[in-house]
């Protein structure tokens, strides 16, 4: 019995270092994709950013594109998150309804407007253009994102008792790719300009809501 215990303890140690090695070359890989580029970067370069070896990325990623992969996958996961958490908060501060709309689509926090999760983003969006396995892979994450953000947008709308003008999924992608082109443009001008696009489209395409006989 003691053995078995024993064996189940180091197999549980063994999870919970390897999920802590993958984390961390996830959360490192950022900056060196965004510098380097997916086919750019080396995996000397991703391994030596986390401070791991080569041996440690082989036991997690079978190559770096499914490492791009879990960067795009993981931000997902915490915007998704962090909406879920937030918005109530935010819908009961003192926060214009413009203000938090704009947060939403930035990414809850400053998460999408750094620099190097939108390189990432657009070094994985090519390759999904370039491979139907990678967009296989790509559009259902995109998708669960984009659903996210409308179900919020649909909440803030109606704690302001508005409607949209225009089908709430339309409006969801018009800001999104809006912003994205948006940041793009100042990632390649290396310009850091006020962006009021979203409050400017969110003025556009609400009214107030009908009233119900």
């Amino acid at each position: 019995m003691t053995d078995q215990t024993s064996h189940g303890t180091d197999e549980d140690a063994d999870k919970r270092s390897r999920t802590a090695t993958r984390r961390r070359l996830v959360a490192s890989s950022a900056g060196v994709f965004a510098e380097k580029g997916i086919d750019g970067a080396s995996i000397g370069e991703l391994c030596a950013a986390a401070g791991f070896t080569r041996g440690a990325f082989y036991s997690n990623f079978a190559t770096k594109l499914d490492l791009a992969v879990a960067v795009f996958e993981n931000l997902v996961e915490s915007l998704i998150e962090r909406l879920d958490s937030e918005l109530e908060q935010w819908l009961d501060s003192d926060a214009g309804t413009e203000e938090v709309v704009t947060r939403i689509i930035e990414g809850v926090t400053d998460q999408s407007s750094n620099m190097n999760v939108q390189a990432v983003r657009l070094e994985l969006f090519l390759a999904a253009f370039r491979s139907s396995e990678v967009r296989d892979v790509v559009r259902p994450m995109r998708a669960r994102l984009y659903g996210a953000v409308e179900n919020a947008l649909g909440r803030v709308a109606e704690s302001q008792h508005l409607e949209f003008t225009i089908p709430a999924a339309d409006m969801t992608q018009l800001m999104l790719t809006s912003y994205s082109g948006q940041l793009t443009d100042r990632m390649a001008m290396g310009e850091n300009t006020d962006q009021r696009v979203i409050p400017t489209m969110w003025l556009a395409f609400t009214r107030p809501a009908a009233q119900k006989p």
